[in-house]
């Protein structure tokens, strides 16, 4: 028998977001488990999309439904929000619980105190913490969840087109928010080299979207992947100024289509090898005006070594080590009952 797993991704995720894109990911690269998904994004993915309804309220009731219809023998919560419904609804004994944090959110400055003890406060209903990057494997362990680090990877393959000549072109993705930090990235501009045209590729709080925009920098709203993928194939360099972080698959897609990558230095980045020396705004600014006159990072193998631990294979092999283990979890405690 086939076995179920049902991704729950919640009803405040961004369609074109980081844990939608990241969850197809994880259905395509284990074809031998029946996929279902309860909330935004790419059905086809999937052996059925349901619909998340509205709210917590609504979410509870959309995942009592569902889990009651798919009976799935794997939950797999996606990302904060869906994290603390599932594990406070989900019925113990049940379906074994992976959660996925895709960044913890007590990394941030707002209301960290009270996220990290939500999270201890649930420890104990999580089967394991799947996380996408060394730095969350880490923190999750420090919360007393067991943990496995399952890469996160991209399929998505735009090669560049971008011509030599004419006015260089410095490309970001992502949600506009405090996390990915866009005034960041306008003290980086105002340091960098003239002459660049700044895209921010995506949408969200309406009001550092108008400060990009009053910086100069052009702000897309969400696009789709497609169109994502032509954005970085069209640009010079890729920037990412977050100030806290998982594995952004945004640094994935730029590497795949060929751009250099300057990434703001921070626990998460660092963790994943990447130069850990761009801890300023005048050092990122610096290593942005070398990329855009070389065409090159300073240190371009620590970018080939990321791009290298990323791949459909590795997330392959890890995640049905993860999703084995407790299915094997789940079996082993009914014969113990």
């Amino acid at each position: 028998m086939t076995a179920r797993v049902l991704h729950v991704v919640g009803n405040r995720a961004a369609p074109g977001g980081g844990p939608a894109v990241a969850v197809a990911e994880f259905a395509r690269s284990t074809p031998q488990y029946e996929h279902h998904l309860l909330g935004p994004g790419d059905d086809a993915d999937f052996a059925a999309a349901h619909d998340a309804g509205r709210g917590p309220f609504g979410l509870a009731r959309a995942l009592r439904r569902t889990v009651a219809a798919v009976r799935p023998h794997v939950v797999h919560l996606h990302a904060a929000w869906a994290g603390l419904v599932g594990r406070l609804v989900l019925p113990r004994p049940g379906a074994p619980v992976a959660y996925t944090p895709h960044c913890f959110a007590f990394e941030g400055e707002r209301g960290a105190r009270a996220a990290r003890r939500a999270e201890q406060a649930l420890a104990g209903r999580t089967g394991l913490a799947v996380c996408v990057s060394p730095r969350e494997t880490e923190l999750a362990g420090a919360l007393g969840l067991p943990a496995v680090h399952v890469p996160n990877t991209t399929r998505v393959r735009a090669p560049r087109f971008r011509a030599t000549a004419g006015r260089r072109v410095v490309v970001t993705v992502g949600r506009v928010a405090v996390q990915k930090d866009p005034r960041f990235l306008l003290r980086v501009k105002a340091l960098a080299g003239p002459g660049a045209a700044w895209i921010w590729v995506g949408g969200g709080d309406p009001a550092l979207e108008a400060e990009l925009r009053a910086g100069g920098v052009e702000v897309t709203g969400w696009l789709p992947p497609g169109r994502v993928a032509a954005r970085l194939a069209a640009a010079d360099a890729y920037l990412h100024t977050a100030a806290w972080e998982s594995c952004p698959l945004a640094l994935l897609e730029a590497g795949a289509a060929g751009l250099p990558i300057v990434a703001r230095s921070i626990p998460a980045l660092d963790a994943l090898g990447l130069d850990p020396d761009l801890d300023t705004p005048e050092r990122v600014a610096a290593e942005l005006d070398l990329v855009l006159h070389t065409g090159q990072p300073s240190r371009p193998r620590l970018q080939e070594a990321f791009a290298a631990r990323h791949t459909p294979q590795a997330q392959a092999a890890a995640l049905t080590e993860a999703y084995e283990w407790l299915i094997a979890a789940r079996r082993a405690g009914a014969m113990s009952r």
